[in-house]
């Protein structure tokens, strides 16, 4: 058959415009049985959504669920105002302006703005969390901490990989502090002279004689570091100063970092060029990574601040509405050195532990004389051993030896076993599966309960560091019985493997620990929009929010939270909600403990939910409306000159239309008159009030 000339064409086209307009004239009963099918597909959707469980019933007459109402929709009319205003990315063909950024873009690039101008992130701040269950143990505190309690180890010393000897070096070398006998190290090391020794030279890295050689004190080396690199690094101010924050260091003014301070700083943290470089790549970010963790190491792993750390810890959760943590050491070094650095005086790893629970009691039995009661961290802490998955057998076999050992002498702080370390590279799960259940043989016969908590799936490739995907660790874990997952961010690769982490009326299922800021910033993925973890969230699985290497990242359970927030727009009030009694619910606390957990969560929920409405309501239109209030926002909100709410840029666009059709008549000016009403509530709140704008 011939193809139809253009007469032909036209002829099809009147046809089908005929019949067309024929079959819209009475196409409402079917349009109305389409609308009520979609209706229905949506009601569906969220009679089963995962947070269903804790959502409000449907016409609830109860005052609590009036106001947990009220408080949702007050956090969700915050949130997409701060997507069209505050972060000013709004879908259109015009190219972005110079402030706009992408509410749930790049963390680094967003977190002056979320830090300074979000309000979502203020509330963020204060909605109960529950449990944190992925965070590791050196990571907590922030580095500039850390380096001003070590100015008074007069025994701290740091050492380099290569000399430094000019200023690019400052960029190629790693730093290790540790804290030294003077009298095993070599007297006049200096680090900045050309005959220091490299590290790369050395046949035993390890050995004594080459280590003796190494150790700067930290002392000299600051001083040092100003005479060679003058008038650089003067001027960086740490944030966890400003502003007296945070409460929990105990400082009560700024404290300024020296230069040698502020540039160690840079080498703990990841940087928005380290993160986000066009030419990085995954195993870059790690080695940085691992070098920063390594560098922290010795800031941390000493007598003094070891007992400190605890009860700072303690604080920064409590000031986070934290309120029970599962911290991850890494054991594998059986010491950590005695303020005095002798050898003989070193501190095992029992004797670590106790620090900890001694540390833990003194805390809790402070807060109880504080608040009257110990509802703020009720239940301590608990320690998830873990150790490299890059071990030999032989040393695996001992490190699970040892932590059965720890077990049995602190039954009530050893909670788990999990292997770390970048998934991408050798071992995985499966090589010590031996070994694994021979430790799970073990623990049985000595009715030990000691589940493995292991980091699974924080990859792309998913190939457990081979280049066969059946060795992803996801299968081993949940062969081995993993009790939580670290990270999962492969899972949705795997249709079998969901329906073991699902959450059913027969099973617990597997929850997974979400780390999204981590994720992000070890290149999974390029932003929190991109995460999957509303995928696996949809799916049915339970999943936790944690903060994984805060120091390190720069981030908090709070930015989890925020980040969360504005991943997805499904997610919402009650997702926060949901996330945080999960966070109770697959902890190692027992069972009269999760039933308290929840109780306090509650209670605390309710208070949130209280001062979210008092709070926050007035920028709503009213107690009722579920729209914000556009020029009481613009009030309260920092100032942006080239982009102001769309009910206002219409009600602009109205008046001047408006003149244009009657160029001669007054019209009212109504933005001007709402802007001095919404001026004159701005100058009548408190200066303590939180929506009164900063200056």
């Amino acid at each position: 058959m011939s193809s139809p000339n253009a007469e032909d064409l036209t002829e099809f086209q009147k046809r089908a415009e005929i019949q067309f307009k024929a079959v819209l004239e009475g196409i409402d009963q079917v349009a109305t049985a389409h609308e009520k099918k979609t209706q229905d597909l949506v009601k569906a959707e969220n009679e089963s959504a995962w947070d269903r469980p804790v959502r409000p019933k449907d016409k609830s007459r109860s005052k609590d669920d009036k106001v947990e109402e009220r408080a949702a929709a007050i956090i969700r009319a915050i949130r997409e105002y701060e997507r069209v205003v505050t972060f000013g990315n709004r879908p259109s063909e015009a190219l972005p302006l110079e402030n706009d950024r992408d509410m749930g873009g790049q963390y680094l690039t967003n977190k002056d703005r979320i830090d300074n101008e979000s309000k979502l992130y203020q509330i963020a701040r204060i909605v109960p969390k529950g449990a944190l269950l992925h965070l590791h143990f050196n990571a907590e505190l922030h580095p500039e901490i850390l380096l001003v309690r070590a100015r008074k180890m007069k025994n701290m010393y740091i050492r380099s990989i290569i000399p430094i000897t000019k200023n690019e070096h400052l960029g190629e070398t790693e730093m290790i502090f540790n804290i030294c006998d003077p009298t095993t190290v070599d007297p006049g090391v200096n680090i900045f002279s050309a005959s220091y020794p490299k590290l790369m030279d050395q046949e035993n890295p390890k050995a004594e004689s080459y280590l003796k050689t190494t150790w700067m004190p930290w002392s000299d080396f600051q001083m040092e570091f100003e005479r060679k690199f003058p008038g650089e690094y003067q001027d960086e101010e740490p944030e966890t100063f400003q502003a007296g924050q945070p409460q929990h260091c105990g400082q009560t003014k700024p404290t300024k970092l020296r230069p040698a301070e502020n540039w160690l700083r840079s080498k703990m943290v990841l940087s928005l060029d380290e993160a986000y470089g066009p030419t990085q790549t995954v195993n870059g970010v790690w080695a940085r990574f691992n070098q920063a963790t390594r560098a922290f190491k010795g800031l941390l792993n000493y007598e003094s601040v070891y007992k400190e750390y605890i009860g700072d810890a303690i604080d920064r959760m409590i000031e986070e509405n934290v309120m029970y943590a599962e911290l991850r050491p890494m054991l594998l070094d059986k010491f950590i050195p005695a303020d005095s650095g002798i050898h003989e005086k070193r501190i095992k790893n029992h004797e670590q532990m106790r620090l900890i629970v001694d540390g833990m009691k003194e805390k809790r039995k402070m807060l109880a004389e504080q608040y009257g009661n110990d509802d703020k961290f009720p239940f301590g802490l608990k320690i998830i051993y873990c150790t490299p998955r890059s071990i030999p057998i032989p040393l695996m076999q001992k490190e699970m030896r040892d932590c059965i050992a720890l077990k049995m002498e602190f039954p009530d702080l050893i909670c788990g076993f999990d292997l770390v370390g970048a998934e991408d590279r050798p071992n995985h799960i499966g090589f010590y599966r031996k070994e694994l259940v021979t430790f799970q043989e073990t623990c049985k016969k000595l009715k030990l309960d000691i589940p493995f908590m292991f980091h699974a799936g924080e990859t792309l490739l998913d190939t457990g560091g081979s280049s066969d995907p059946e060795n992803s660790n996801l299968y081993d874990a949940v062969a081995l019985e993993s009790k939580r997952i670290g990270h999962g961010y492969a899972l949705m690769k795997h249709t079998h493997l969901i329906e073991k982490f699902k959450k059913t009326k027969t099973s617990k299922g597997i929850c997974i620990e979400l780390c999204p800021i981590s994720n992000e910033l070890l290149h999974l993925c390029r932003n929190v929009k991109e995460h999957p973890y509303p995928e696996l969230l949809a799916a049915g699985i339970p999943c936790t929010v944690n903060s994984d290497n805060p120091s390190l990242f720069s981030n908090s359970m709070s930015h989890e939270f925020y980040q969360i927030m504005v991943g997805d727009p499904t997610m919402s009030f009650w997702s926060w909600k949901q996330l945080a009694k999960w966070s109770i619910e697959y902890s190692c606390l027992n069972t009269k403990e999760q039933e308290r957990g929840q109780e306090i969560l509650s209670r605390g929920w309710k208070e949130f939910c209280q001062t979210v409405v008092r709070d926050y309501g007035p920028l709503m239109e009213d107690e009722a409306s579920v729209n914000i209030n556009p020029y009481r926002a613009e009030a309260s909100y920092s100032v942006r000159d080239d982009k102001t709410h769309p009910v206002i840029e219409k009600a602009i666009s109205d008046m001047k239309m408006a003149a244009k059709k009657s160029p001669g008549q007054e019209h009212a000016d109504v933005v001007k008159i709402e802007r001095e009403k919404a001026r004159l509530w701005m100058e009548s709140l408190a200066s303590s009030d939180v929506l009164k704008r900063k200056p």
